[in-house]
């Protein structure tokens, strides 16, 4: 027998004898194989197909059999699997690769197949085959379970040596007819994608192939041996659990009618699918031994399938994966089959028609489909399901709540391998505000093509993009293509763009724009065009960088003439130009400051016309209070008298002076007149307060008391620094040095005071914890409700004095002076928890002067916030960078406070802090202005 094994490994004579086996046994061992087996012949025919070969492309052995690919698969398909089997035979090679396979159900499979080449002793070629299922290898197991498919070997020896002997005597042509099935047969093992191994009843090993061999690696000299034992032991070596194998093994060989498969692992890694099955006597034969004398063997199939369990763990991730994009894409997923209903609806269809999956599932697609769009989808629908387009449309839908949306759809159909339309996949998003969008542009678009002014865009690199038909023509292009081959240079002569490059870009830089009269020149005629030009830089709505600027240009040549006409003189011309030029570049130098400054102008003009309409009523009552009090003495002086010599009144008198309570309203009046004093003091002292603040009548720099301007701002911001259902009072420390007055500008120093405090107390509130808090405000609030009580009941026996101080400033009357060397210190009173068990968080500002000789004022304002980290630090003062939500902050506060520190002042404004360790701001300043500033 010319196997490897043999000719490699020379064995006792008994082993070498040639192995005819009949066709019986061939059949029986190639239908024990789970993968589809066939044999073809040199004319392309089957001449040997097993019962799984049948199976899998639907047809008998019957049909099969001397019939080939032409007879039964696609023309096509044929063609190009007769090439392939052509090229084993002519080239005489090994091929395995992958195919796409229709059975006769019109199901396409992906199938691993490999072709062998083989001759039997009269020259005759055969190409032998099998076939794995790639997409279905796991239904393997239903066919592998059948038991009873491996033939008698013993049996099938002894006859083949009988068929041998018998065959000496017979004709050639028989012996042909064996000789071909012995090669079939060592061709068919040798070919086999599995490792087989054959063990007769005493565990010897019979046969094995060499695909066996490799996967295990062994040794010729254990095959030698031809024990099974032996052999047993080098594969155990080779395992993860080789307990569980032996185990497995030896019950299979103590029950010799079981079959078995399953999947081992090795230490390596790889996993082998293992099948087994007993070799049993013929079915249908004869034979006069006991049941038990049926058994010869037991043969072994080993594949290596850990390609395949990887395929299939990363087919399962790839699913999920595909479920996961479904589920999670913003894109609206529909499967709808060609009856309209829904098969598959998404999240992201859910959320934009407002149906959910249960609603829409079976339901008709036309659901979302408004009565004027029918027409247009039915065309869009025929195109589909006819194969002839509709891929992409946009159309009008309905949500679930009514409203009329509009949907931009991806549609593909859903084609089955027959040819015919099952369905349809359709991806929608909702356009609706992108429609909107680019109606507004096309607005804007023949807004621009049809102004009277010349507009262009160039790139930053000075590259020309656009120019409008009225650009084109004053400056005498032709076409927009020309003004695309142009740069930005050759709109102006070489002095103009000298001016541009020195003077007007750097100032749209700075600026974001630019705006003043300019010259063009003409193409044609090379003239200069003068104009009103605006030119301004466009930045990126997302980055804030900028990616283009545009000009907006008018040509005032016919202006410029009729006003040199009237105009008497030139000099008067040039100094006026010169003056509005000098004032534009002003305008556009203040123009940061005053986005932020023009608010605090406001704020201080409102708060001195509030301080000033307040001060003049309440200067009014405070002026009559004296005389009222004195008119009110005499009145009860005279009452007095009265009472005195007229002890006895008459009874309607009597009875109106106990109605009034006489008695109670003569004590009490006085009071009332004394409260009313107070409180017109204490609005005296906070008009005062707003006046010192604003500082509207000391616009120049002038030398004021510091701790007055610090102290207004406090007052300006009381409402804020008070507890309220957010967060407990702010408690305020006031570390005031001895200073002399400073000479500054005191207006914009109560600016810096005021942005730096409201940034502090912003960071305060930030870090209040609410449930701490909540149990202090619970606290707080049994308290208060049993004052309000206690007043109520304190009320109803008698009238209580009004006290204005007691009303909103209770944090002002707890305030103690605490006396420190060199330092006028003001503690207010913090929250106190109402009950002892409770831990109150208290949030502090501190507030620090002195004089740092010779000539330096350091302030420094510390909160015990949050803290700034490292990298928001750095940009704390760098203009428009603002951490707080969008439209709570401009992100100039910060800025303009540095420019009045260091450019007004000639000082320095520093920040000092670390995340969890609070910020203080350090303000420092000279005692006396050397220069005016």
């Amino acid at each position: 027998m010319k196997h490897p094994r043999f000719l490699d490994n020379p064995a006792p004579k008994q082993n070498t004898e040639q192995q005819n086996f009949s066709l019986a046994f061939l059949h029986q061992m190639i239908n024990s194989i789970s993968d589809p087996i066939f044999v073809k012949d040199r004319q392309h025919r089957w001449v040997l197909v097993n019962d799984t070969y049948c199976d899998f492309v639907g047809h008998s052995r019957e049909e099969l059999i001397g019939k080939s690919d032409d007879d039964f698969f696609p023309q096509a398909e044929a063609d190009v699997l007769q090439q392939k089997d052509e090229l084993i035979f002519t080239a005489n090679i090994t091929i395995e690769n992958q195919d796409l396979f229709t059975d006769a159900e019109g199901i396409i499979h992906l199938i691993s197949t490999k072709k062998s080449c083989f001759e039997d002793e009269t020259g005759n070629k055969f190409l032998v085959g099998n076939i794995r299922d790639i997409i279905l290898q796991n239904e393997a197991a239903k066919v592998l379970g059948v038991t009873g498919r491996v033939t008698d070997l013993t049996e099938l020896v002894q006859k083949s040596e009988a068929l041998r002997e018998s065959l000496e005597e017979s004709d050639r042509q028989a012996e042909s007819d064996l000789q071909r099935t012995n090669a079939l047969l060592q061709a068919q093992q040798e070919a086999a994608i599995d490792g087989i191994l054959i063990i007769d009843e005493n565990r010897k090993i019979i046969s094995f192939n060499q695909k066996f061999s490799q996967l295990w690696q062994i040794p010729a000299a254990v095959f030698q041996t031809r024990d099974d034992r032996q052999l047993l032991g080098w594969v155990l070596d080779k395992l993860a659990n080789p307990d569980e194998f032996l185990t497995k093994v030896e019950y299979l060989y103590q029950y010799p009618e079981e079959s078995s498969r399953d999947e081992i692992f090795l230490k390596s890694g790889k996993i082998f699918d293992r099948y087994s099955a007993p070799v049993r006597k013929q079915q249908g034969a004869s034979s006069e031994t006991s049941p038990s004398g049926d058994y010869y063997g037991r043969i072994w199939y080993f594949r290596d399938i850990t390609e395949y369990k990887q395929a299939e763990a990363e087919l399962r991730a790839s699913q999920q994966r595909l479920t996961l994009l479904v589920e999670q894409t913003p894109l609206a997923i529909i499967e709808w089959n060609t009856n309209f209903q829904v098969q598959t609806w998404n999240r992201a269809a859910e959320r934009i028609f407002g149906y959910t999956k249960e609603e829409m599932l079976e339901n008709p697609f036309e659901i979302i489909i408004p009565e004027k769009a029918r027409t247009h989808v039915d065309e869009i629908v025929t195109a589909l399901l006819t194969q002839q387009g509709g891929n992409l449309s946009i159309n009008e839908n309905l949500t679930k709540d009514g409203r009329t949306i509009v949907c931009e759809w991806y549609n593909n159909p859903l084609v089955a391998p027959d040819g015919q339309v099952i369905g349809v996949a359709s991806m929608g998003s909702d356009i609706t505000e992108r429609k909107r969008a680019e109606e507004e542009q096309q607005k804007f678009v023949a807004l621009i093509e049809n102004s009277s002014d010349f507009i262009a865009i160039a790139s930053m690199e000075r590259e020309v993009i656009y120019v409008n038909p009225a650009g084109l023509k004053m400056v005498g292009l032709s076409s927009l293509e020309v003004a695309k081959t142009k740069s930005m240079i050759d709109f102006h002569s070489p002095e103009a763009f000298a001016e541009l490059r020195e003077q007007i870009i750097p100032l749209m830089s700075q600026h974001g724009f630019w705006q003043g009269e300019f010259r063009y020149r003409h193409f044609q005629t090379g003239i200069e065009i003068p104009t009103d030009c605006n030119l301004f830089i466009v930045k990126h709505p997302e980055t804030g960088e900028p990616f283009c600027q545009v000009a907006v240009v008018r040509d005032i040549t016919e202006r410029k003439q009729a006003k040199e006409a009237l105009l008497k003189s030139e000099a008067q011309l040039r100094q006026q130009a010169q003056d509005l030029k000098e004032t534009l570049r002003e305008l556009q130098r203040t123009q940061t400051h005053l986005i932020q400054s023009e608010k605090m102008s406001s704020l201080g003009q409102l708060v001195a016309g509030v301080a000033h309409e307040i001060n003049n009523p309440v200067n009014f009552i405070y002026g009559n209070l004296s005389p009222a009090k004195e008119y009110t003495q005499d009145l009860l002086a005279l009452l007095q008298l009265y009472q005195s010599h007229y002890p006895k009144p008459v009874p309607e008198i009597e009875d109106f002076a106990e109605l009034i309570e006489l008695d109670f309203l003569k004590s009490d009046l006085p009071q009332i007149l004394n409260s009313m004093n107070v409180g017109a003091d204490r609005i005296r002292e906070i008009v005062l307060s707003l006046r010192t603040f604003s500082r509207l009548d000391e616009a120049g720099m002038k030398a004021v008391d510091i701790h007055q301007g610090i102290d207004s701002t406090l007052m300006i911001l009381q409402s804020r620094l008070k507890g309220n259902d957010q967060r407990p009072t702010i408690e305020i420390i006031k570390e005031y040095g001895k200073l002399p007055l400073v000479q500054c500008y005191a207006g914009q120093l109560n600016q810096v005071f005021m942005n730096i405090l409201s940034n502090a107390i912003d960071a305060l509130e930030e870090g209040v914890g609410r449930n701490q808090f909540k149990i202090q405000n619970d606290a707080h609030g049994l308290a208060n409700a049993a004052l309000t009580k206690f007043k109520i009941v304190r009320a109803a026996s008698r009238r209580e004095e009004k006290d204005w101080g007691d009303e909103g400033d209770e944090g002002d009357k707890g305030n103690k002076q605490c006396p420190m060397p060199n330092t006028s210190t003001t503690l207010s009173t913090s929250a106190q928890c109402p009950m002892p068990n409770y831990q109150c968080p208290i949030s502090t500002i501190r507030i620090c002067t002195q004089l740092q000789k010779p000539n330096q004022v350091i302030i420094r304002i510390a909160d015990n916030g949050l803290g700034i980290p490292e990298d928001t630090k750095k940009q704390l003062f760098n203009p428009f960078f603002t951490t707080k939500p969008i439209g709570k902050g401009t992100g100039m506060g910060l800025a303009i406070s540095y420019q009045i520190i260091a450019e007004r002042h000639g000082g320095s404004l520093e920040c000092i802090s670390q995340p969890g360790q609070g910020a203080e701001f350090v303000i420092n300043i000279p005692l006396i202005q050397q220069t005016s500033t």
